[in-house]
């Protein structure tokens, strides 16, 4: 009789465990049509962040292609690759943000110096990456002296000779930190760069180095130049010595 009861336990216990694997079942299945067959799940809206130099709609040109694909489906390395074509995105994350909308986190390129070529100008971020082409400097600082030979959009300006780029680009970044209006850095020659701060006033700067000294002093002798109505000569502050003042080369 025991032997019975326990047979019949083991099928009940049994038919129970198959009755929870099937509904189970009906429940991944339900589930899959919901998420996968109906349009609750399908991207509607993109969430843009961190843009400032470009509009919510120059992003979403680059993003577009994701709206009205299902949420679970859309590959997200596919979109954030999109979205680095553009030369002013610098980085981008994105995440999904259940039921139907991506969210994007994007850091933007900030336009730093200009080069000119043939009449007109390629817009540089502080890495040396191309951002596009202008007929206008746009009030940046511009860098002479360089030659190249590639200017794509959102590629690193192959020029003749790095170390020159590189140094111009320090120059433009330290003097962020000073508040000195320069017209044109001149890196033709690397040994004694210039920085021309208007047509008639410019300074010998040397091989670039101790910027943040040699630019600090250049704000205290501007100051005192201007405090004397002097708008043009030459600086020098390219050695170690006292720097010095000429009222012409």
């Amino acid at each position: 009789m025991h032997r019975n009861n326990s047979k019949v336990e083991r099928r009940i216990k049994k038919n129970r465990v198959k009755a929870i694997l099937l509904i189970l079942l009906l429940l991944c299945t339900v589930t899959s049509i919901i998420i996968l067959k109906t349009d609750i799940f399908y991207i509607k809206t993109l969430e843009i962040n961190g843009n400032k130099k470009l509009s919510k709609e120059d992003v979403l040109t680059y993003a577009e292609n994701a709206v009205g694909y299902n949420i679970f489906k859309i590959k997200l390395k596919k979109v954030r690759e999109n979205l680095l074509r553009n030369p002013y995105i610098k980085t981008a994350e994105i995440q999904r943000k259940l039921p139907d909308q991506l969210m994007i986190e994007i850091i933007e390129r900030k336009e730093a110096a200009v080069v000119p070529f043939m009449g007109n100008y390629f817009i540089i971020d502080d890495e040396g990456i191309v951002l596009k082409g202008d007929t206008h400097a746009s009030g940046l600082k511009v860098i002479t002296g360089l030659e190249f030979s590639n200017f794509m959009e959102g590629s690193m300006l192959q020029v003749a000779d790095q170390e020159q780029l590189d140094k111009a680009l320090l120059i433009v970044k330290a003097m962020e930190g000073v508040q000195i209006d320069v017209k044109e850095i001149d890196v033709t020659n690397k040994k004694n760069i210039i920085v021309r701060l208007n047509d008639n006033l410019y300074c010998k700067l040397g091989e670039g180095n101790n910027l943040n000294y040699k630019l600090q002093l250049l704000f205290n002798i501007l100051s005192d130049l201007q405090s004397k109505d002097i708008t043009r000569g030459v600086i020098d502050i390219s050695h170690e010595g006292y720097p010095s003042y000429r009222p012409v080369e």
